[in-house]
Parts: structure tokens; sequence; C-alpha cells
């Protein structure tokens, strides 16, 4: 019988010679079955897909390539890119090679790993769920019986929710460096609006409103194409101070460009994102603050509202959060403790009271 118990690990193993296709015996073992009938069940699944050239065990490059064909015909554009460039940089190196019916729980497990070594937990996490919906896939296909990723299940770890921004001043101190009017007023929007990198690059003039001072984010650049807003909500207007929108009076002034023109760019072409990058590596060095990423003025704002006090739905809305509760578990811990000030309200309130010692 080729199902055997491991008694050091308590679980079960499948070990066979399986003849293929083209008349060669293969040896071929699977570890890590909780069961003797999963491990029975394995092993049947095995002869029945031994061959090199079997049409129905693809290679996981092959699978991968038929996914990704589907997914393109049913999703955004944007989404497909993000999906594509997982498989590409995460997947591929790891898996390319291996024929789907031969990937264990072993290998899902090593993957991860090798994940959590290269990559933040949640990039390794949005990873393996990306790894699972592609066997999945292959399930509805009838290539696979089970889903190995997710009888593994997701990456346990916890990303650590610590995050890089900058105080006002540390703003101050970069933002006088920046010479040019263009740069100057996007950095300004940026910290004092909370917008994503591409919803600034993607405004045009008719989005700016000078009566109202605000401006309407309704599409982003994404991998330099226009696309709708990353959700629903991140379809916002956003009222602005007037040191900013002074800054971008001047810009129009000096432009005189059309309703349909970038603000951020020539004409019809916005910033180039490398050109965006080059520059403000620029202004950091001259301005010698500590580099935090372009996406992480929006964390500064967001620090910058909760610090002066205004109300988690204010930074919600500006953020372009779906919930509060996004908002929340992003930035709860930005929130000042206010237990000391209602103990010292509570105190107040009963002035008399007198602190009783226990004696020891």
């Amino acid at each position: 019988m080729p199902v055997y118990k491991d008694e050091k690990r308590g679980t079960w193993y499948v070990s066979c010679y399986v003849e293929t296709k083209d008349g060669k015996r293969k040896k071929v073992m699977r570890r890590g079955f909780k069961t003797q009938s999963e491990a029975k069940k394995a092993e049947a699944e095995l002869i029945f897909n031994a061959s090199l050239e079997n049409p129905d065990n693809p290679t996981f490059t092959e699978l991968a390539q038929e996914y990704l064909e589907w997914y393109k015909q049913r999703r955004k554009t944007s989404s497909y890119r993000k999906i594509e460039s997982v498989v590409r940089i995460r997947l591929l190196p790891y898996l390319k090679n291996k024929r789907i019916q031969d990937i264990t729980r072993r290998d899902v497990m090593k993957l991860q790993n090798e994940l959590l070594s290269k990559y933040e937990v949640n990039s390794a996490k949005r990873t393996h769920t990306v790894l699972s919906s592609i066997l999945n896939y292959a399930i509805k296909m009838e290539y696979l019986t089970r889903n190995v990723a997710r009888e593994v299940g997701n990456i346990e770890a916890r990303q650590d929710k610590r995050m890089e921004y900058w105080t006002l001043d540390e703003f101050k101190k970069f933002i006088q460096h920046v010479d040019d009017l263009m740069y100057k007023a996007f950095f300004m929007c940026l910290f004092f609006g909370g917008f994503r990198k591409g919803e600034l690059l993607a405004i045009t003039w008719k989005d700016v409103n000078f009566d109202d001072n605000t401006i309407d984010i309704n599409k982003t650049v994404s991998r330099n194409k226009i696309t709708s807003p990353k959700n629903e909500s991140s379809n916002r207007v956003i009222k602005m101070p007037n040191h900013t929108m002074n800054l971008l009076r001047q810009l129009k002034l000096k432009r005189k460009p059309k309703p349909d023109h970038f603000v951020f760019g020539e004409f019809y072409d916005h910033i180039a994102e490398t050109t965006l990058d080059r520059r403000y590596d620029e202004y950091i060095k001259k301005s010698k603050v500590k580099r935090i990423r372009i996406h992480d003025f929006r964390h500064s704002h967001a620090s910058y509202l909760i610090n002066n006090g205004y109300d988690i739905q204010i930074v919600s809305k500006r953020l372009g959060h779906s919930n509060v509760s996004t908002t929340l578990d992003i930035y709860a811990h930005l929130y000042p403790n206010k237990e000391d000030d209602a103990i010292a309200q509570m105190e107040n309130d009963f002035k008399p009271a007198d602190i009783i010692r226990l004696s020891k």
C-alpha cells in the first residue's frame, strides 16, 4: 500500500510509482495529509494525472496565463494590471515550471516564507490571495479538485501599522525648497488635500472651482492611463485652503490653459511619474528632511487633521475612504489618548472629593 502514516508528524503521506504515457516509471511522494482517506484520494489523483504531457495538468505558467485572459475580460484594466504584476513578479519565479497538480501545501508554505522575506506583510497576503484565486479557477475548469492554498490559509502575521509621515514643520522645511510653481502647487495639494498621487495627476482645470475653493476628484492615473477612481467613495469634492488655491490661480494665469488641459503637466499630458519622482528626490536632498513616499503625503494630511482635533468622519471623507471604519483601522493609533482628560473632567465635576489613601 503506497499510503503511509508518518508517526513523527502524526500525518499521512503517499509514496508510489506511476507510469507516464511515454511508458516511463516515475516515483512521486506527497506529505502532510491529515487523514488516511485524504492521502488515498491524493494517490488516485497522482496515478490518474501522471503524464508530464497531460493537458489536464498544465504548468502554473500555462494556468496563470489562462486565468489572466479570463480575468482581463471581466475586470477593470487597472485591476488586471495589478494582478498581472503580482503573477509575473511574485508567483511565476517560484512556481512557473510546476505542474499544478504537483503543487503541495508545503510549496505554498515555502512560498509564504519567501514572500515574507522580501515584501511587507500585506503585500505577501495579497499575493497568497491571488494564488488562491488562480487555483479556484483551476477547480472551476476541472484541472484540480482541491485548492491547497486555501487549505494552508493566508498568512497570519500582521502588518506593522507604523507609518511614515511629515509634521507641518517638516513639510514647511521641504516646501520652501520647491522653486517651481507647478510642483509647489502639486505638493501643497497633496499635503493639504490628502489626495492620492494618481488622483492629483489626473485633474484638469475644469475640475478646479475657484469660486468654492474646491477640487473635484472624478478620475485617476494608473500606469500612465486615465481610469475611474479606486472606488465609488473616491469620487469626491474636496475644499482647499486659500493659500493652496492661490498657487493654482497663479499657475492658471501663467499658463492660460483650456478647461480640459491637465493642471499638473503640459496641455493634454500630465507629469510623467518618473519625472515627478526625480524632481521629488531633488527637493528632498535640498531640504534635508527625512524621505517619505509621495503616497505618505496622505498619511501626513491625516496626521495633520487628527492632531488638530478634527473628527474622524472629516478625515475619512477627505481621504475618500468607503467607510469610517477603514480610516479608524489605519489611523486610530494617531488619535491622542483622551482618558486622562476624561478623568480630569470627572474630578473637576466633583471637586470636594478627597483622595482616601488605603493603609497597608
